[in-house]
């Protein structure tokens, strides 16, 4: 489940501001064929867009683009998940087809087509710019996309970080990519900032003090000013249909949840939805539409034909006035499940209804308690239960679980079956639940997590290390607490209880891919490498296609001095993430020791050209300098090293390998004062953990750097 990192009063109920006024439908501009903006905000409650609600926060800048378009204001995900969400607006269709149920675990089918598909084959350019981790073109969302920016750095692989970039940086590399492309174009623009942790720029964190979540919508408002401005600009406001929407919402602390994706009440699945641009006047919807619905009515407002696969309605009827066809919109939240294997949350709303399968089942009048307080499935659900089962029935195609799917080669399959692992994405052993596997049953233990979490990001470390060892203790079927309290440990730089952690985590919850990986991963870190390449290989009978997995792979390999079979490792991964910079950094560390090894002047160019790679994908990659340094001293260019290894330490001033490296070059140039200034700086951070060897060594070219002539 999402990371929870804010515990905030229950909010009151909301109140839809609707308005009844019919909106107007015009024809779209003669002889120009629109262009197609998509905004998605992650994490974005409509209530903090003030063309929704003036309550929290006033958003400018989107509510210009609300006056000359239709604001729908009872839009739903089915998915309170980055990935999925994404999955159900880009492809039309729900997770019941394509199989993309949680963040992570699972992957887009490369057979499936998208909105970028779609309109290539068109004729339009296709650019996306994404801001973090979780739509990562390695789940498959980059299919279609003649260019697909995720470059938002690179950071370590651990659970709750996610890697992310800011509305400014996405919507600035947006600009790059509008102003080099002729129409007709697509594109997406992904802004992360809503999803917690809540961290605003000035002026926001100021003046937002006291609730950093609207102020994180007030950048975002701010950034996309921009964004609309080049538009004008450009003169291709009047030609480009603009829809903005969210991909999920925040219960901020309603129905006891922090954040997202463990309930599926309207705090986090009622999403903002607006449609602008040619063809569309001002007006507002108050019918329930959903984000299937999208990709047809783009269609339509494009004058394209709708891909008869689509599962969702054109929402043109409704943006001329009309009575959209009755259907019912069909959610989910299976975070919990797969990950601890609690019971399974799925339902459907349907005009005022709203049922939520559970155990303990809910249904609600939407009309009479949007905020969903009065639970009325006391009178009997069997109507609703045999009403969703049809719609998963008729919403679940044919080989839809191929999301979730390995794919090995015949030798990756060999090596699984010779350690026993056969393959295959292991859903949570349980079939049957009751009400003690109900969400709300289990709410208690989410709660203390997130307790835990909000008490070490207040600095309270003992604390909460205490709360997730109860927890652990109490319920050790819950992931959460494990990778949580690795994090921890990992940061205070203890990996043997992060260890200790991760291998009572995986044997309490064998089918659990992250916790294998991430156990396998610390192992590579500790140089227990046949352990690790065990345990990973274990994992990859879960997942396979995963590049973090083959990475840590590779680095268990590369310690054990294998070099051929770190690099076919490596080379895996980079088949499945080919702008991954640790990979292809990893892959420049693998041809330079085999250029060492067989003084193979070819290994060597393979080196140099990964590691530009590395720094082409991420340009403050420090690991990627600091190899690239090596490889220009193995050339005996020394100043081209320097240069590379300072790039290394600007970026990382606690560089190991490139603080020290910085110091023997420079003594070898005979510049003692630098030489003295590094091997210092390198032996303050470094010199209790390395060998007696290793201080010895140090310790005399330290000497040498103080001796004078």
């Amino acid at each position: 489940m999402a990371a929870r990192n804010a515990k905030l009063k229950r909010g009151a109920r909301l109140t839809l501001l609707l308005i009844l006024a019919l909106p107007a439908f015009a024809a779209p501009v003669s002889g120009r064929r629109p262009n197609l903006l998509l905004i998605t905000i992650d994490t974005l409650r409509p209530d903090r867009l003030s063309c929704y609600s003036p309550r929290y926060v006033q958003t400018p800048n989107i509510d210009r683009l609300a006056a000359g378009g239709v604001v729908f204001t009872r839009a739903f995900a089915h998915t309170p998940m980055t990935l999925p969400s994404h999955a159900n607006i880009l492809l039309g269709t729900t997770p019941l087809q394509h199989g993309v149920h949680d963040n992570g675990i699972f992957r887009v089918p490369e057979n499936l087509p998208n909105l970028a598909t779609y309109l290539k084959q068109s004729g339009y350019a296709t650019g996306a710019v994404v801001g973090a981790f979780p739509l990562d073109s390695r789940f498959g969302l980059n299919h279609g996309f003649d260019t697909y920016d995720d470059h938002y750095g690179t950071g370590p692989f651990i659970e709750y970080q996610f890697i992310e970039r800011k509305a400014d940086a996405v919507v600035d590399n947006a600009l790059i990519w509008l102003k080099e492309t002729p129409g007709p174009w697509f594109l997406w623009v992904h802004l992360f900032d809503p999803h917690q942790p809540y961290e605003p720029p000035e002026p926001f964190a100021t003046k937002f003090r006291d609730d950093p979540y609207s102020g994180e919508a007030a950048y975002v408002d701010t950034s996309l000013a921009k964004l609309f401005g080049y538009l004008r600009d450009s003169g291709n406001a009047d030609s480009t249909v603009v829809v903005l929407t969210g991909d999920h919402g925040q219960s901020l602390g309603e129905h006891g949840e922090s954040t997202h994706g463990y309930f599926a009440y309207n705090s986090s699945l009622w999403v903002p939805l607006i449609i602008a641009g040619p063809g569309v006047k001002w007006g507002r919807v108050d019918q329930n539409v959903c984000h299937i619905d999208i990709f047809p009515t783009v269609c339509d407002l494009m004058g394209l034909a709708k891909p008869a696969y689509l599962q969702g309605l054109s929402l043109v009827p409704a943006i001329r006035g009309k009575e959209l066809s009755a259907r019912p919109i069909y959610f989910e939240s299976l975070d919990p499940y797969y990950r601890d294997g609690w019971a399974p949350l799925r339902g459907f709303i349907e005009a005022q209804r709203k049922f939520i399968d559970q155990p303990i089942p809910e249904l609600y009048d939407l009309n009479a308690d949007f905020g969903e307080s009065k639970n009325l499935a006391g009178r009997g659900v069997e109507r609703e239960r045999a009403e969703l089962a049809r719609i998963v029935k008729a919403g679940t195609a044919a080989g839809s679980s191929a999301a979730s799917k390995p794919r090995l080669d015949a030798d990756a399959q060999r090596k699984l079956q010779s350690l026993g692992y056969v393959g295959g994405f292991q859903p949570p052993a349980k079939e049957n639940f009751g009400p003690q596997d109900d969400l709300k049953t289990l709410l208690p233990y989410n709660a203390r997590f997130e307790e835990a979490q909000g008490l070490y990001g207040r600095g309270e470390t003992a604390r909460s290390i205490q709360m997730l060892r109860d927890l652990i203790r109490e319920r050790p079927d819950l992931a959460e607490p494990y990778t949580f309290l690795m994090m921890i440990y990992e940061k205070q730089e203890l990996p043997a209880e992060a260890e200790a952690v991760l291998r009572k985590g995986s044997t309490d919850n064998p089918r659990n891919y992250k916790l294998a990986i991430q156990h396998g991963s610390v192992l590579a870190e500790m140089g227990r490498n046949d352990e690790a390449i065990g345990v990973l290989m274990k994992a990859a009978g879960i997942i396979d296609w995963d590049p973090e997995l083959w990475n840590y792979l590779g680095v268990a390999y590369l310690n054990k001095g294998d070099l051929e079979q770190a690099k076919a490792a490596y080379e895996r991964a980079h088949s499945l993430d080919p702008k991954y910079a640790p990979v292809l950094c990893n892959l420049g560390t693998v041809h330079w020791a085999l250029a060492r090894k067989n003084k193979d002047g070819i290994a060597l160019d393979k080196a140099m050209n990964y590691f530009k790679r590395a720094i082409d994908s991420d340009p403050k990659y420090a690991a990627a300098y600091n190899g690239l340094g090596a490889v220009y001293r193995l050339t005996g260019d020394i100043d081209a090293a320097i240069y590379c290894w300072s790039q290394a330490v600007n970026f990382e001033p606690g560089h190991k390998f490139a603080l020290y490296n910085l110091g023997v070059a420079y003594l070898e140039k005979g510049d003692k004062a630098n030489a003295l200034t590094y091997l210092t700086r390198y032996k303050e951070r470094f010199y209790s953990r390395l060998s007696a060897s290793e201080k010895a060594a140090l310790d005399a070219d330290l000497q040498k750097c103080r001796k004078t002539p």
